[in-house]
């Protein structure tokens, strides 16, 4: 019965480490050692000021990597 539960022990420890080394990033790209994304926005808000009901507003908002990765934005919504 020992033996059983040592190789059961084993067997679950050998899945275990093989499923979490087998998991790739989030967005399926591997970045090289040391390199990041690095998200730069010159400002995260923007005031209309007073503006009348009905009056069709646009800004952007300017957005730069400054990494040696590949960045990602998966989505954006208002505030």
């Amino acid at each position: 019965m020992k033996v059983c539960r040592t190789m059961f022990a084993i067997a679950l420890l050998t899945v275990s480490l093989l499923t979490a080394g087998a998991q790739e990033k989030p967005n399926g790209r591997s970045t090289p050692s040391g390199a990041a994304p690095i998200l730069v926005i010159d400002s995260f808000t923007h005031d209309f000021g007073e503006v009348k009901a009905g009056t069709p507003l646009r800004f952007a908002f300017k957005v730069k990597n400054e990494g040696k990765a590949d960045l990602v934005i998966n989505s954006v919504s208002p505030g």
